[in-house]
């Protein structure tokens, strides 16, 4: 066999490295980007038509609050948006450069056993995708922890990082096990791969918050009895079969208030987070609790479920379409030979990331749907606005969340905004009489 031609792996080299340093560009532009908005966007406003009132933050934000929030939310929305934008960086760098197809044939070397192959090569791929995302995260955390939100010790971060990193680990070699699989049988890969991912994604609405949530914040029965016994008289008026009401230990963690409920059929369950438990009045807690019943009473779990379900279909559908079409023009030049090749993992988890990026505006409106129903559901079930009110104030300042963020992180939110809920139960109170 005649040797390749040197010229042509200089110039391959050099073509690579031109996509490399490109899209290296085009990570800075977008990270400025970012950048000068959020800070453009940083101070706290009311909606229009609520300065003054309840809604405006200058009202209910001391002003050393009101400073931190601006300086603690310009950060987090930036890193919000760069870190998926470093994301798909990485992994375009590790099929550009070629290391996605260096890998892979490193692995398919005789000795190296064929069942090892898939599993190895997933784990390699997590572990430097791992590192690579790590200097972000880590700064997005230590941003959390300067401004006051975060109480949780770089230790337990780390800890967290690693449970982290082996929980994904598993649902990749189940979920790119699937997708493999299937490209490398003929037919309709995208039509199966969807009827199999489909009772994953279901299963995963279930039990995540029942199996894995805990794991990253224990949970204990309620040791108040007295609260319990109110907390489940609130259940009853709203016909929800609660099993038991537990409090999460976040307290170590953050300075975040939340409450959740959980489970199916005589499963169900409440969790309070004790920040919650210890910052908010009896009233404040019930009425939030009211809200989480609001979403039983609603099932809007089921709602969730359909929805996530409906975006990973178009996910695959569009995904697959550009992963096929891009590996037959391009895939040579890569490495990927076939669509099941392993080196076609860091474009698939590209397409992947980057379509679930743009789809979640569309997933989250669903989201901010449901959770002004369940605050209306609240509200006629108290029939106490001023505990939502204050209840929200609270969760503003404990979080530093800007009430009235800018346009962009409410196309991304799953929650409207404070102030707009502020506002709703304003106008509820209004329309009642202020009753």
């Amino acid at each position: 066999m005649r040797p390749a031609n040197p010229a042509l792996r200089i110039e391959s080299a050099g073509g690579r490295r031109r996509s490399v340093l490109v899209a290296f560009g085009l990570f800075v532009v977008c990270a400025a980007l970012a950048a000068a908005y959020f800070r453009y966007t940083a101070p706290l406003e009311a909606p229009p038509g609520y300065a003054g009132t309840a809604a405006d933050p200058a009202v209910f934000m001391p002003s050393d609050v009101l400073e931190r929030t601006e300086s603690f939310r310009s950060w987090a929305y930036w890193f919000m948006f760069v870190i998926p934008s470093w994301e798909w960086l990485v992994f375009w760098v590790l099929v550009a450069a070629g290391a996605a197809a260096r890998w892979q044939a490193f692995l398919e070397r005789p000795r190296f056993p064929r069942f090892l192959r898939f599993p190895v090569y997933v784990l390699l791929l997590r572990t430097v995708s791992a590192l690579l995302f790590l200097p972000f995260r880590f700064a997005d955390y230590r941003n959390s922890v300067f401004h006051g939100v975060a109480t949780q010790s770089v230790s337990g971060w780390f800890r967290d990082y690693a449970l982290s990193f082996a929980l994904d680990y598993v649902s990749m070699l189940i979920l790119l096990g699937f997708v493999r699989w299937f490209l490398s049988r003929s037919g309709r890969w995208k039509l199966k791969l969807s009827l199999a991912v489909i009772p994953f994604v279901v299963l995963m609405n279930y039990i995540y918050p029942v199996l894995i949530s805990p794991l990253f914040a224990p949970v204990k029965p309620m040791s108040d009895e007295r609260l319990e016994r109110n907390i489940m008289a609130l259940a009853e008026r709203a016909a929800v079969p609660v099993d038991k009401v537990y409090e999460a230990e976040m307290s170590a963690v953050t300075n975040e208030m939340n409450a959740t409920i959980s489970g199916i059929g005589s499963s169900v369950r409440i969790v309070v987070w004790d920040t919650m438990l210890e910052e908010t009045g009896e009233g404040e807690l019930l009425f939030v609790l009211a809200h989480e019943l609001g979403h039983f009473v609603h099932r809007d779990t089921l709602v969730y479920t359909a929805n996530n379900v409906f975006w990973t279909l178009v996910i695959i559908g569009v995904g697959g379409w550009l992963y096929e079409r891009i590996v037959a023009k391009w895939g040579a030049r890569w490495g990927i030979r076939r669509l099941s090749d392993l080196s076609g993992l860091p474009l698939i988890l590209l397409l992947v990331s980057f379509l679930s990026f743009i789809v979640t505006p569309g997933a989250n409106a669903v989201h901010r749907h449901t959770e002004a129903q369940a605050d209306r559901y609240a509200l006629e079930l108290t029939g106490d606005p001023r505990s939502l009110v204050s209840s929200l104030q609270k969760l503003a300042q404990a979080g530093l969340k800007n009430p009235n963020p800018p346009l962009l992180i409410q196309w991304f939110d799953n929650h409207p905004g404070i102030s707009k809920r502020i506002a709703a139960a304003l106008q509820f109170e209004k329309e009642r009489g202020g009753k």
